[in-house]
Formats: structure tokens, sequence, C-alpha cells
């Protein structure tokens, strides 16, 4: 029953969105209360109080504000956009497990790589590209095609030097990938244009993973200096040259269950692994065709993308000569991805109540000139390099970066604050990318644990030293443009 409610919200929402109607408002707005009222019991109690402080919020700023009834039903559904996006997003995943590139990347890597630094680069660059088309789905599949490679460099913490790699590279196209729900609420809470910021953003990601590279090569200089001569022998001495021909042949993530996982060979019944650099192309044409739509069609950014999602991955397929195979997985995978998603969809839609409750009462105003008041008391300059804090510090009291990114732009009116609309939607994206690194609560952390069997805080922990270089930078450039560097 659960899945049915959710998937008739977010059917109910695109159908508002593309075909305003009054009906369809209250239908999305009921089925989004009736989905408050049903997951509450079933999800964790520490979810349970997140999402009842922004109910009693909302609730108590209609009744200081003498609201009709009617703003109670139809505060709900606010954040309904977001969620859609988040359960149809994995879906464009698919035609990349389709194509089988995990495997093609595997046997690319322990046929070329010969030093664990350049296996780092790789490892970073490989996630920074899957992330930006992939978006969460890029963890488990970037894991499990590098792990078993780990076993042949001389490297002493293995996860953790996986975890770095996967998660710095994973983050920094949070900055700018339409796939990343958090890009969208930032394009439609601020109102800048995406295409505005593209120049900046880019750039200053690649920037990043830049800077993830020189202090991993960095860091292995250090541990290279520390192995034995008798480990690098031993280690040595076990390694196998990794010829084309013959890769070593590790379990595919992303095979179905009853196929075997043969080589790829003539006869072998295998299918065909797909070069990686289909990707690339597909990442390209995906984010020209999101741009030429934002320019001509009048639908916002998060919907843009959440349709087209859907017929760009069934085209892909189609290329690969699997159509029916997407249809088939997509109509499998749906009910279970929003399942799975009962705390999110109890968490941004108690948020979305509140924030309507905020926008509906006026309350906005008031917060607004407190932030003036703070950013006149400590300078425009400090004002600005607080930021990209504020998701981060959300992060480590439990909120996913979409909703504090969601309660941040509703607080901040940029006109106000004397700072320009593209800086301080640079400035909470880059925040944002700083959550996903070191939030300990939310699912970049918790998925990585569960991959590598350590604590989220461990994660966290690893992931600290390149958070705090690339804070410095994003200061750096923030300060840059609002100076007119």
């Amino acid at each position: 029953m659960k899945p049915l409610l959710f998937l008739a919200a977010i059917a109910a929402y695109l159908c508002s969105a593309v075909y305003p109607n009054e009906w369809l408002k209250y239908v999305v707005s009921v089925l989004s209360l009736l989905i408050v009222l049903v997951v509450f019991r079933s999800v964790k109690r520490f979810v349970q109080g997140i999402g009842a402080v922004f109910l009693t919020i909302g609730v108590a700023l209609l009744i200081a504000g003498g609201s009709s009834w009617q703003s109670y039903v139809l505060g709900f559904g606010n954040m309904l956009n977001i969620l859609s996006l988040f359960a149809l997003i994995p879906l464009i995943a698919l035609p990349i497990q389709l194509g089988r590139y995990a495997a093609k990347v595997r046997s690319m890597i322990q046929s070329k790589i010969k030093h664990s630094g350049a296996l780092y680069s790789v490892t970073s660059l490989l996630s920074y590209v899957l992330s930006s088309f992939m978006n969460l789905a890029t963890l488990p599949m970037m894991y499990h095609s590098i792990r078993p490679s780990l076993d042949y460099y001389p490297i002493e913490q293995k996860e953790r030097f996986i975890s770095r790699a996967i998660t710095h590279g994973y983050s920094m196209p949070i900055l700018w990938t339409p796939v990343a729900p958090i890009v969208g609420i930032v394009v439609e809470m601020t109102g800048v244009k995406w295409s505005a910021i593209l120049p900046i953003v880019i750039p200053f990601s690649l920037l990043g993973l830049a800077l993830d590279w020189f202090m991993g090569a960095w860091i292995a200089k250090r541990r290279q200096k520390r192995v034995d001569q008798s480990v690098l022998e031993e280690v040595s001495a076990a390694r196998e040259p990794f010829p084309e021909s013959s890769p070593i042949v590790q379990p595919d993530p992303f095979t179905q269950p009853n196929q075997p996982n043969q080589r790829n060979r003539p006869g072998s019944g295998e299918e065909k692994a797909y070069h990686p650099v289909q990707i690339l192309i597909a990442i390209v044409v995906f984010n020209g065709l999101i741009f030429v739509m934002e320019q001509f069609m009048h639908l916002s950014f998060l919907l843009l993308v959440s349709i087209v999602v859907i017929p760009f991955g069934f085209a892909w397929s189609l290329l690969l000569g699997k159509g029916k195979a997407f249809l088939a997985m997509s109509g499998k995978m749906l009910p279970e991805q929003v399942l799975k998603m009962k705390e999110q969809f109890f968490v941004f839609l108690s948020a979305g109540f509140m924030i309507s409750a905020i926008q509906t009462t006026g309350a906005g105003h008031t917060l607004n000139a407190w932030i003036l008041d703070v950013k006149n008391f400590v300078g425009a300059d400090v004002f600005l390099l607080l930021i990209p804090l504020i998701p981060l510090v959300l992060a480590f009291i439990g909120l996913h970066p979409a909703v504090g990114l969601a309660l941040t732009a509703e607080s901040l009116n940029p006109h106000a604050l004397g700072i320009s609309v593209e800086i301080t939607a640079i400035a909470m994206l880059a925040g944002a990318a700083t959550a996903f690194l070191m939030g300990p609560y939310n699912a970049t952390a918790g998925m990585m644990s569960n991959l590598i069997g350590h604590s989220s805080y461990k994660v966290s922990n690893w992931n600290a030293p390149f958070t705090a270089a690339y804070l410095v930078l994003v200061m750096v450039l923030l300060l840059l443009l609002k100076n007119g560097g």
C-alpha cells in the first residue's frame, strides 16, 4: 500500500505541475498529508522527532497567524518536487548497469594502473564522472568495481583509501549536476538560472577534484616511505600481470542474479561490456538537453529533470538493445525505491509544511530581518563565508543537506542582504558538498559505511582533512566573486 501511495503522490504532483489545476492541488496535499500520517509509526524515533518539530512549528505559526483550515491541508506537498526527483533519478543508472560498464572499467584498471597513487586519482575521477549522472548509485558501483583491485597494491588501509577516493570524487559534481536534487533546490528557491552559474561551478568542481588528487598523491608518497621493503617484495611476488586479454574476474555487482559472470569471450554467452566513454557522451547529451530546455521551456528546473530522466534512460537503453530490460527493471525498481524513501518522505513533507507555514504567515520576513542584523554585526564578507557552513552544521544535527538547504534558502533573501543571487547559490551548493563529505547521518556516509564495514563517523573523520582544505578554496572563491575578482 505504501509504495502505491508514494507513487500516487508523485504522479499527482507531476500532473499538477504540467497542467496546473485547483483540484489536483488538493489531491497532492491530501496524499502528502496521508503519507505523513501513515508512515509516522514506521520510521525511526530520531526521524519522528525531527518531523514532529517541523510539524509543530508549522502548526504554531498557522495558529498564531490565524490561518484558515485550508492552509493546514494545502501546506502539505510543498517538497514533493524534490522527492519526485529523488525517486526517479536512480532509473537513469539502469542503462549503465545494462551496458555492463563496470566490468569494462575493472578490466581497464587492472591492466593499466601500476601504482596506488594513480589508482587513487582514477578512482576519484571515475566517481566524479559517474556521480554527475548516477548520483548515489555511484558509491556501490565504484566500490564493487575498484575494491578487488586494491589487494594488488601496497596500501595499508584499503577501506580508508577507497572510501576517501570515492566520496571525494562523488561530492564534487553536486555543485552543478542536474541529477543532484540539491542543485534543483537551490535553483528553484533562489531563483538563479542554472545556466548562469555553470561557468563558475563546473571549473570550481574540477579544481576541487584536482585538490583531491594533490592530497591523494601527497599521502601516497608518505605511505611509500613508510612501507617496509620486505612488504614491497612480498606484494611484488604475489602480484601477477593483468593482460587485457585475461583480466582477473570479480563478481559484477550489476550482473543479473541468475547469470554466470564469465569472461567476455566468443561463445561464453556473456553479454557485451561497453566502453565507459559512452557514459561521458551521455553526460554531455543529458546536460545539454537540460540546458536547452531551461532556455526555452517555462517549467521549473526540478520538473524538467524529473520528466527527462525516464525517456532519456529508455532511449539510451534502446541504443544498447536493452529497451525491454529497462522497462522491466524500472517497473520492479521504482516501487522498491520509493518504499526505501519512507523516512525521506516523512521528513521532507514535514519540513515542506513548515516552509509553507512560514510563507503563508509572512514569518520569513522576520527571519530575514534577524539574518540581516547578523550580517550587519559580523560584516558582509564574514557573513558570506558563513553561508557554506550552514548545511554542514545542520548535517551534524541530523538534517539531510536537501532539507537544510531548503530551510536556508527560505530564510535568506539575497537582495535584502546585498548579495547577488548567483553568489548566494554558489555558497549554498559548496556548503552542500561539504555536508555530503562529512555529514555522518546522510545517505552518503551511511551507504559507504555499509560497503566498507566501518561506522559512518569513521567515514566522516576520514574526509575531514580534504573537507577543511576544500572549505578554504570555497571561501577564497566567494571573496573573489563578491569583490569583483
